[in-house]
């Protein structure tokens, strides 16, 4: 057999290889899928549903029409519709016969079916509105390996066993389908990633010399108390973060105690103060944690003087500054949807962005005279035109660039089945569009602080008493003292 020649598109006009012969002539590959994207109305004999990758006078028309030999349907189920080159051209089968035939071969438990414990992954996948993505995600070889292991048995279908398996990332995705679909239980996400975290340091500490110390500070401590927060909602999204610095600094205090000769149960109030003297203030900060439970449970002098880190008044922009961004993200017709929400509402409620991204549908309420509502706190708070435009228009179309997600009620919906957008890459996203959030944050919260009490504004908005009372002193109030939450009448 002759190698394939090069031939000119009859199309774009490019010189390569081709991918089909049409009656027009050669078609290039760009050119062919392109052509097979067009579906609808066949103008020339009428048939609905088709594919319409021929041409005539500039119209697009069904194969039948054009006198294509090639055909371009489904071999199992006959559709014409989502049929790309990269299928017909090995298979020809549309995109959710390709994965069901896909999932057959790797979810097969070994009687020639697909294991039942994963029939409901099956189903979900077949049902994706993303099947190119899907197919591309089943190819790779070790999603492959990882679901044939669990088919077969081989690694059993739990949170357990998943955070045994070498490839973290690679468990990340298929845990939050198969938690979706209900084939495995619902484990709060920030939580199980710290778990695994953990288990995987105490294993690479198997020679530290204070390693009874760190794993019950992680395993005894850290861990219930997550627990504890977990189980009455989700925890935030750079929850499990926090408790990895934590437990980094009580690591780094621990290996220089050490460095030192000194037992952490003979230190000194010396030994402290050096330790402070000769550490960076985010070290300072983190470690406290540590100092104070070890303090509590016998493992240092429980005399010993822990300092504690006096807050930051921290940097604000200004007011004119603040009102100017609020106007550029919220008018901005170059700026993503989900940025510019996020901006607003970091600038008109000095919501931090780990909060923003756990907001659901069901924050967000109109009443009968057509105003919207955002629950933040113990009660509602207004959303004034035009921001509240923008927030239902982002509930109306959350769903458009996560299909994965389709079923979940996130207002900033992942790319991962049930969960919300990742902090980091909406952190990048706003800062590559000049928003300073820590800054802007500041400024929003010390203005509404200066509009309306404290109290009022820490029960509205969700912040704790003490933080927002800060600010208000670090903003230069009229009033520095106000009677506390607990006896505040309103």
């Amino acid at each position: 057999m002759s190698p394939p020649k090069k031939r000119t598109c009859a199309r774009c006009s490019r010189h390569g290889y081709p991918a089909a012969s049409f009656p027009e002539g050669h078609l290039c590959h760009r050119c062919l899928d392109t052509a097979l994207s067009v579906t609808g109305t066949c103008p020339g004999c009428g048939s609905t549903g088709r594919v319409l990758p021929g041409l005539r006078d500039g119209t697009a028309i069904c194969r039948d029409c054009a006198k294509i030999t090639r055909h371009f349907s489904c071999l199992r189920c006959g559709t014409e519709t989502g049929m790309t080159r990269r299928r017909y051209g090995s298979s020809r089968l549309c995109g959710p016969c390709a994965i069901t035939w896909t999932l057959q071969q790797l979810l097969d438990d070994g009687t020639g079916t697909i294991s039942p414990p994963l029939k409901p992954l099956a189903d979900t996948l077949a049902a994706t509105t993303s099947p190119d993505a899907t197919l591309e995600w089943l190819a790779q070889p070790h999603i492959r390996d990882l679901l044939s292991q669990l088919a077969t048995g081989k690694l059993p279908l739990t949170h357990q066993a998943l955070d045994t398996w070498p490839r973290p990332r690679a468990t990340g995705y298929l845990r939050d389908l198969l938690i979706s679909c209900s084939a495995l239980p619902p484990a709060d996400k920030q939580l199980r990633d710290y778990q695994a975290w953990l288990n995987r340091r105490l294993t690479s500490l198997a020679s530290h010399p204070h390693l009874r110390i760190l794993r019950q500070f992680g395993t005894w401590h850290q861990l219930p108390a997550m627990r504890a927060r977990a189980a009455a909602g989700p925890l935030r999204a750079t929850a499990s973060q926090y408790a990895r610095t934590r437990f980094t600094q009580a690591e780094t205090f621990l290996t220089w105690a050490a460095g030192h000769g000194l037992h952490p149960a003979a230190l000194t109030q010396a030994d402290i103060d050096t330790y402070y003297a000769t550490h960076l203030a985010h070290q300072r900060q983190a470690v406290r944690a540590f100092l104070t439970w070890a303090a509590s449970h016998g493992h240092i002098p429980h005399h010993l003087d822990i300092p504690r880190q006096a807050p930051s008044t921290g940097h604000a922009i200004t007011q004119q500054r603040r009102l100017e961004l609020l106007r550029r993200f919220a008018t901005s017709t170059t700026i993503p949807i989900r940025p510019r929400t996020a901006a607003c509402l970091l600038l008109l409620y000095a919501q931090p962005l780990s909060r923003i991204l756990t907001l659901t549908t069901t924050d967000l309420t109109s009443d009968d005279n057509g105003h919207s509502w955002l629950h933040l706190g113990d009660t509602p708070s207004p959303v004034p035109p035009p921001f509240d435009t923008l927030l239902h228009q982002l509930a109306a179309t959350r769903h458009d660039h996560t299909p994965a997600n389709h079923t979940s009620n996130w207002l900033f919906p992942g790319r991962n089945a049930g969960q919300p957008a990742t902090y980091r890459a909406m952190l990048t996203q706003l800062r590559n569009h000049g928003l300073p959030l820590r800054t802007a944050r500041i400024s929003a919260l010390r203005q509404l602080v200066l509009q309306v009490p404290a109290p009022v504004i820490a029960d509205a908005l969700g912040f704790h008493h003490t933080t927002t009372t800060r600010q208000h002193i670090n903003a230069g109030g009229p009033w520095n003292r106000y009677a506390s939450r607990n006896s505040h009448t309103q």
